[in-house]
C-alpha cells in the first residue's frame, strides 16, 4: 500500500473511531433518539455509514455489490446497537482489505461509467464519514451533553 493510501486510510480510521465513540455508553433508546427535525439519530448514522463503506469499496472499487448496511437512517427496532456496531466494523474491515489489495491511489475505479481513481473513492468516503461524524457530535451533545472526540 502506498504511503498516500496509508495516510488517507489513517484519516478515515480516525473518523470511523470517532463515530463509534459517539455510541459509547448510550442505551438502545438514546441511540435511536432524534434531536433534529430530519429524524437523524446515531443508530441511523452508523447504519448509513455501513452502507457507504460497502457501496464505495465493495461495489465501486472492487466491482462487487454493496451488501452491507442500508442507505436509510431509519433503523428497524429489531436491530440492536451491538449489531449496528459489529456490522460497521465488518464493513470497515472489508474496506481495509480492498484498500490493501488495490494499494495505489492512482489505481482506476469506475462509477456510473466514468473512470476515476482510488484516491477519489477514498476522499468520497472520508467526506461522507466526516460529515456524519459532525452530525453525530451534535446529536450526542444534545442527548446528554457529551462533547469531544
Amino acid at each position: 500500500m502506498t504511503l498516500e493510501v496509508q495516510q488517507l486510510r489513517a484519516v478515515l480510521d480516525g473518523l470511523r473511531e470517532g463515530v463509534l465513540k459517539k455510541l459509547g455508553g448510550l442505551s438502545e433508546e438514546d441511540a435511536r433518539r432524534t434531536t433534529v427535525e430530519s429524524g437523524t439519530n446515531l443508530a441511523g448514522l452508523v447504519q448509513h455509514l455501513t452502507f457507504v463503506e460497502s457501496l464505495w469499496f465493495e461495489e465501486v472499487v472492487a466491482g462487487g455489490k454493496a451488501k452491507r448496511g442500508l442507505r436509510s437512517m431509519k433503523v428497524d427496532p429489531s436491530v440492536s446497537l451491538r449489531t449496528l456496531r459489529s456490522d460497521y466494523r465488518a464493513a470497515c474491515a472489508a474496506s481495509d482489505e480492498i484498500l490493501a489489495a488495490v494499494g495505489d491511489a492512482d489505481a482506476p475505479v469506475t462509477r456510473n461509467g466514468r473512470t476515476h481513481n482510488l484516491r477519489w473513492a477514498l476522499l468520497a468516503v472520508i467526506g461522507e464519514t466526516s460529515r456524519h461524524a459532525g452530525h453525530a457530535d451534535i446529536i450526542r451533545e444534545q442527548i446528554d451533553g457529551r462533547t469531544g472526540r
